[in-house]
């Protein structure tokens, strides 16, 4: 199988061929981001209660996407698997790359109430208000979101167009990612605070 007249296997480090949006895609894992201004590649990963900004500068074709776990920020340290690093590493990272901030369109996803609580604020409705906040705060607008809700999310999106896809994913898969987020949530707060397809066009 090839791609824009290209071997698939001479990919960028990092990259691998994905049959569910037939074009090259890059994963990224909870409490990490990634930019890129590859043509027809794509940026993806799976959400339960977290959320991805999706982020790019239109025209230059430069963007990415980040994947916290948490809204806010950790006491006296920097990680990315707070939403406000999350946000700044993101953007800034955009601006590196020669964008401007007065050009970044964002879509956001994830969010879903995947991990029990004893409240009614789940920390996928308090992921999904911390990223809108953020956003309009910082004068982004989004020009697309599939938030919160009761399933998980494989999340594609390519920088170089804007075009963002969601797979919403079954029930099994969806306890099995919620197991998973569970347990590392349970390890992010115990760190020491010191130190079907959907298209969006």
């Amino acid at each position: 199988m090839s791609f824009a007249g290209s071997d698939p296997r001479r990919l960028s480090k990092g990259g691998y061929w994905d049959p569910k949006i037939g074009a090259p895609a890059h994963t990224v894992l909870p409490g990490d981001h990634l930019v890129i201004d590859e043509a027809g590649v794509a940026v993806t990963t799976l959400l339960g209660s977290c959320v991805a900004a999706c982020l790019r500068d239109p025209d230059l074709g430069v963007g990415g996407l980040n994947h916290f776990l948490l809204p806010g920020t950790a006491r006296g340290q920097q990680s990315m698997r707070y939403g406000v690093h999350a946000m700044e590493v993101l953007i800034n990272d955009i601006l590196k790359r020669g964008g401007r901030k007065s050009r970044i369109e964002a879509k956001v996803f994830g969010g879903g109430n995947v991990i029990s609580v004893s409240t009614g604020d789940t920390v996928g409705e308090r992921n999904a208000r911390f990223v809108q906040d953020f956003l309009k705060s910082e004068g982004i607008r989004i020009d697309a979101s599939d938030l919160c809700g009761d399933h998980a999310r494989r999340v594609y999106y390519f920088p170089d167009t804007g075009r963002a896809s969601v797979l919403k994913l079954m029930g099994r898969e969806t306890r099995e990612l919620r197991s998973s987020e569970e347990r590392l949530r349970s390890q992010v707060e115990s760190q020491p605070k010191t130190g079907g397809v959907e298209l969006f066009g």
